[in-house]
């Protein structure tokens, strides 16, 4: 990736993140000076940038939110950590929950990928429509306990698959 990306991603994010930041510190200066770290974190990064597995903006959103942990790791006497990270997951309606939803999407779709049709399909009754083993097996003629097993080899697949990304299996199927 070269300069011009980067300015790019600059011109393009700067001030859908500059608000995300202030809403997430209350302070400009606090959300001026982690922006900067975003960008400087994004240059530094930006051999590592895949498109395949995000799309930029998705990206940019996945650092901030690092930064931010690391903000209030630093301010973690005026503000419990627990409050942050329940701040920065979906739930909230504002921007991030929308980003965090998308990227969320995006690499569960990546790692489902991965799994053979049968597993697949386990974890998509099992995990994403909420079937129990039983109702499970029924409908792909298996058993409970053979349900339960290609359910946890297939999250354990899952899991290494993403074990880079911020995200986890655990995150979307507990």
């Amino acid at each position: 990736m070269d300069e011009q990306w980067i300015e790019h991603l600059m011109l393009e994010y700067s001030a859908a993140l500059l608000k995300y930041l202030m809403h997430h510190t209350s302070s400009r200066e606090d959300a001026e000076d982690i922006l900067q770290e975003v960008f400087l974190s994004c240059h530094r990064h930006a051999a590592e940038f895949d498109p395949s597995r995000c799309n930029e903006q998705a990206w940019l959103y996945i650092i901030a939110k690092r930064k931010l942990i690391s903000y209030y790791r630093l301010k973690k006497d005026q503000v419990s950590l627990d409050a942050m990270e329940a701040d920065l997951t979906p739930g909230r309606d504002d921007m991030s929950k929308a980003i965090n939803v998308m990227a969320c999407r995006q690499a569960v779709a990546k790692a489902l990928s991965i799994l053979d049709e049968r597993s697949r399909s386990v974890v998509v009754l099992r995990c994403l429509r909420g079937l129990s083993p039983d109702e499970t097996a029924k409908r792909l003629a298996l058993t409970p306990g053979n349900v339960r097993v290609i359910q946890s080899r297939a999250i354990g697949k899952m899991s290494k698959f993403l074990e880079d990304s911020d995200f986890s299996p655990e995150d979307f199927f507990s």
